[in-house]
């Protein structure tokens, strides 16, 4: 009987400790944002788009899954599809990346290297392109935070980054 106890209790804490294990790892990691991009109220005027790149770095156990980029305005409303204000595309790309207009990204074939976002398995430093559009010239409500959902070791977790600058400059 004696025999029995350890071993049930041994098993209890070996399938505790495995859990524990998983858990700190999958949940180890975060994502560092090195570089930050604005543009001008100006280059957005006549409806046209402008691309923000932005150089990130992961730092931690294990190659995350990319699942979605969100923004979030100074407001805390998240940018949907259908905004009043932005209109915001995410992009990855593996090399370097600043800020252009979109005339200069389609004829220098620029738009062929970018890859979607979802899906994107991070196994090395990546530039996060933003095709910006303005719907609106009041940029008080600008973006003050990303969110990056990812999956790791099949968790799903997400991130909060600062866009403290946002990604308008009014002058």
């Amino acid at each position: 009987m004696k025999r029995n106890i350890v071993i049930i209790l041994t098993v209890i804490v070996l399938i505790v400790s495995v859990w524990l294990a998983f858990k700190n790892i999958s949940h180890d990691g975060a994502f560092t944002k090195w570089s930050h991009s604005t543009a001008g109220i100006e280059h957005f005027e006549n409806g046209k788009a402008f691309y923000l790149g932005y150089y990130f770095r992961w730092e931690g156990i294990g190659s995350p899954t990319l699942e979605k980029i969100e923004f979030i305005k100074n407001d805390g409303e998240i940018v949907a599809k259908e905004d009043d204000e932005f209109q915001i595309n995410s992009f990855i790309k593996t090399d370097g990346f600043g800020a252009v207009d979109e005339e200069y990204v389609i004829s220098e074939g620029i738009n062929d290297e970018l890859l979607p976002v979802k899906g994107f398995n991070v196994d090395q430093d990546f530039h996060l392109v933003l095709r910006v559009k303005l719907k609106d010239v009041d940029v008080s409500n600008d973006i003050k935070m990303i969110r990056i959902t990812y999956k790791k070791f099949g968790v799903t977790q997400f991130q909060n980054i600062s866009f403290d600058d946002g990604i308008i400059k009014d002058k």
